[in-house]
């Protein structure tokens, strides 16, 4: 297999550039179709546990129009009954019974770090907790008519030869069944779509600004990768974490012409969920540096890797019983004890149980995690103040199923692209516009009949704007005028959609701010607790990567197993 430096890089710093004439109105370009995925959206030998990542869906549920367009109305995603979000009131306070069972590790969380650390650790007696009725986080799907599509999470990178996500994507079979996207960005600006960064008749500065950007992604993709996780901090990423992303483009580059300065922030809002004059620029040259190697994309985007890594992790290896997954139970507590530590926890219906456990592996965020431990603020402190030092960011995805296909072959375009784009946090909580669409059928066979819209809210009281129950209508109506001009990109209209489906997370993306990777911080956030509490989550790095989660998985997963008997 090629290494970084050998593939042919096409991704953000490869978008066509000094004044090409690429610009299509209204018609995307076209890409080299990949070999596709089978035709069948879900295998047919799943095991039949409630805990699928993937919702199959029989009949759509009832509409209600909103500007004249059918939105299923509720939200997705954090979705709790009654809207009672866990852990905004005491979770804790009812005392639970003596432990009535023990075993030997207790994963809790059952997103990508859960289902990994599960995976890990199937030959051992573990059982995941998951507050939701299904594993999966953020990486959760639904499939309905022959087509699926994700709640969140889209897509993975391709990884490095020799490395154990290598050796985990081989084991799940995943090259059998996703499709290669080659990392080109197609953009909408002012109405016209296409990858030509400068426009017609760039000046001088311009051209020199587009060449500088494209030489220092040339650089970190190929030379000085800002690796994330790390043991020490390279000097790249210990410089680079002293600015913000926007400030060491503009060191780099002097000035960045308005497409590549729209592109760029677009792509932050999106892949982090705040701007890039926020971010750090070690997360943010991480994050395009590896997008110049192209995007893996499974049936129903990354809920078709949860769900392989978690028909994986049921299956029993070396005589291990494989890992029974207690979803809809909610961990209300963790306490320390001698010999492990007992959750206190309820189940589907309410009833309170409790477990012991030799070993627990935190795989939930950090703002869960924190209200499940009432006595660390007292006992440690400064995991206490660690844990409330990662911050996150609030956002929406809506899925757009249609009445008829999708001609045009594409993966990921952005759409915000209009010389009034937003281009912070203030701007964009009074211009609240969708970034970008994915085409949520690339890698299946046949025509797809599913956009999903990825639309950040990437100011700081935006969680607030869709906390209650009722908030999906507000962002239907700012929804629909959108919709509307952007269909037509595609050749569709409102007339051609069955549905939208809108999923909210108050607290998907955990981001970096400059000077936090290399404070010390993430090591903190990472320390185990009594030799016996660990903490497995991307949040460990304040970075939203799905590579982050794997790494974090195996190493807690590593020191886990080293202490339980042989």
């Amino acid at each position: 297999m090629p290494t970084r430096r050998e593939v042919l890089r096409r991704g953000l710093g490869a978008l066509v550039g000094f004044g090409a004439a690429s610009a299509l109105p209204k018609r995307l370009l076209a890409r080299p179709l990949a070999p596709r995925a089978p035709a069948g959206i879900v295998p047919p030998a799943a095991p039949p546990f409630f805990s699928d990542p993937i919702l199959r869906i029989a009949a759509l549920e009832r509409s209600e129009l909103v500007g004249g367009v059918p939105f299923a109305p509720q939200w997705f995603g954090d979705v709790f009954p009654d809207n009672a979000i866990p852990f905004h009131s005491c979770e804790s306070c009812d005392r639970s019974p003596a432990p009535q069972e023990s075993i030997e590790v207790a994963i809790v969380g059952g997103g990508l770090s859960g289902l990994t650390s599960a995976l890990m650790l199937r030959d051992r007696d573990t059982v995941l907790f998951e507050l939701r009725p299904r594993t999966g986080g953020n990486a959760m799907g639904e499939a309905q008519g022959g087509r699926a599509w994700s709640l969140g999470s889209a897509y993975f990178m391709q990884p490095d030869p020799g490395t154990r996500i290598e050796a985990l994507y081989d084991e799940l079979n995943l090259a059998s069944e996703w499709r290669q996207d080659d990392g080109t960005f197609s953009f909408e600006f002012d109405g016209e779509v296409g990858t030509d960064l400068l426009g017609p008749d760039p000046d001088p500065t311009a051209v020199r600004a587009l060449a500088a950007y494209q030489a220092a992604v040339e650089y970190f993709a190929c030379e000085a990768y800002p690796e994330i996780p790390f043991d020490e901090p390279s000097r790249e990423v210990s410089e680079l974490d002293l600015r913000t992303f926007k400030d060491d483009l503009l060191l780099r580059c002097g000035s960045l012409p308005p497409r590549l300065e729209y592109i760029l922030q677009a792509y932050c809002y999106s892949s982090f969920g705040v701007g890039f004059d926020e971010l750090s620029a070690a997360a943010g040259w991480n994050f395009v540096a590896a997008e110049e190697f192209g995007r893996n994309i499974l049936p129903g985007g990354n809920a078709g890797l949860a769900r392989a890594i978690w028909k994986a992790a049921h299956r029993p290896r070396e005589g291990g019983p494989g890992v029974p997954m207690r979803t809809g139970s909610l961990v209300a507590s963790i306490e320390p004890v001698r010999d492990g530590s007992i959750l206190r926890w309820r189940t589907p219906d309410g009833e309170l149980r409790s477990t012991h456990a030799r070993q627990v592996i935190l795989a939930n965020a950090k703002h869960i995690a924190r209200h499940m431990m009432p006595w660390l603020a007292e006992t440690d402190p400064e995991k206490f103040d660690a844990m409330h030092q990662v911050p996150t960011a609030a956002y929406l995805v809506a899925n757009v199923l249609l009445s008829r296909g999708i001609d045009q072959d594409f993966y990921d375009l952005f759409l915000g692209g209009g010389r009034t784009f937003p281009l912070d946090g203030n701007a964009f909580e009074f211009d609240r516009v969708v970034t970008d669409a994915v085409n949520a059928g690339f890698a299946t066979a046949g025509s797809s009949r599913a956009l999903t819209l990825y639309w950040p809210l990437p100011w700081h009281t935006a969680r607030f704007s869709i906390v209650e129950a009722s908030d999906w209508r507000s962002y239907a109506e700012l929804l629909v005028p959108q919709l509307e001009e952007k269909l037509g990109i595609f050749g569709l209209g409102l007339a051609d959609v069955q549905q939208v489906r809108m999923t909210r997370w108050g607290h998907a993306m955990p981001y970096a701010v400059p000077g936090k990777l290399t404070s010390g911080l993430p090591q903190e956030l990472r320390r185990p607790l009594n030799g016996n509490i660990w903490f497995a989550n991307q949040d460990n790095w304040l970075l939203p990567a799905v590579e982050t989660a794997f790494e974090e998985a195996f190493w807690v997963t590593d020191q886990v197993r080293e202490r339980l008997p042989p």
